[in-house]
């Protein structure tokens, strides 16, 4: 980087260390962005689905089902009210760690018969990650703060790295 723009690292640093305490101090309103962002990605997938079920020499009905039951659930999200919006993103969070821990766990059978110590590896984390989705699913109020603050912390980390990195280029 440039010296005459290194000081857009120091800027990019405290902004990012601001969202972050900005983000703990409002995770209601962190789960909101979420959501709006999750509204626009389903919509996305949605209408993408069912063009490719228009355009497919072979069409299944559980393609078409799938597009627009994600419509569907983007419409929902996006006129949904505050609180729906809110109370909606933890549960998201716990379906991918339950799903992600399920296609884990059966992929562990697979790889086991390649690569043993991997396949029990994968089992494990499988395994983990199906607990965690059904804890998560029981307590969907801790999984929105702990996923506001993971990312706001991820952000002051973010913006402490950047000032760091500044001033040890100035040393350098």
């Amino acid at each position: 980087m440039s010296k005459k723009l290194s000081w857009l690292s120091i800027v990019a640093g405290v902004l990012s260390i601001l969202a972050g305490f900005y983000l703990m101090a409002n995770p209601a309103l962190s789960l909101l962005s979420f959501a709006i962002l999750f509204a626009l990605i389903f919509m996305v997938n949605g209408i993408s689905d069912i063009i490719k079920y228009f355009s497919a020499d072979e069409k299944s009905g559980w393609d078409l089902f799938n597009g627009v039951m994600t419509v569907l659930l983007a419409i929902w999200l996006f006129s949904g009210t505050f609180f729906e919006k809110v109370t909606f993103i933890p549960f998201i969070f716990a379906f991918w760690a339950l799903f992600t821990g399920v296609s884990k766990t059966i992929m562990s059978f697979e790889v086991k018969k390649v690569d043993k110590k991997l396949g029990s590896t994968l089992l494990w984390t499988g395994i983990l990650g199906i607990i965690s989705g059904i804890i998560m699913m029981g307590h969907p109020l801790m999984t929105g703060v702990i996923v506001t603050y993971t990312v706001a912390f991820v952000f002051i980390y973010q913006g402490i790295a950047a000032i760091v990195l500044y001033f040890k280029s100035k040393k350098a």
